[in-house]
């Protein structure tokens, strides 16, 4: 393990990391939103949002299972899951009432998730190494 690697697997960073990256979701999710320039990649939007919520899956994981003392993976992943599909969900609602540019979207739920799905995939397979 490099002193990189030991240090990012602190507590301490990962939540830091973890607040810091879920307060910039947000601000950006809950910003109104700019015409987005035409793209040759299909939906866009949707690819956002799964590649955020990778993301941001990966890095509270990566703390639920470095703070955790219990071992009890499979139960944080679950806390987890549940915990981006509720703040998921939940920034879709405020977008549908709060922000004139933005709109509550089912799919949009539907690609975090799949995002959440890909964190959980990726974190696997960066811990099995």
């Amino acid at each position: 393990m490099t002193r990189l690697t030991k240090k990012l697997s602190e507590p301490k960073i990962l939540l830091f990391l973890g607040v810091l990256y879920t307060a910039f979701v947000t601000v950006a999710f809950l910003s109104p939103v700019v015409e987005i320039p035409p793209s040759n990649i299909p939906f866009p939007d949707k690819l956002a949002h799964v590649i955020i919520h990778s993301v941001l899956f990966f890095i509270w994981l990566s703390y639920g299972i470095v703070y955790d003392k219990s071992h009890n993976r499979i139960k944080i992943v679950v806390v987890i899951l549940i915990a981006c599909l509720i703040y998921g969900t939940g920034i879709e609602v405020l977008q549908h009432y709060f922000i004139k540019s933005r709109a509550f979207d089912l799919y949009d739920i539907f690609a975090n998730e799949i995002g959440g799905l890909i964190g959980l995939l990726f974190y696997w397979i960066v811990t099995r190494k």
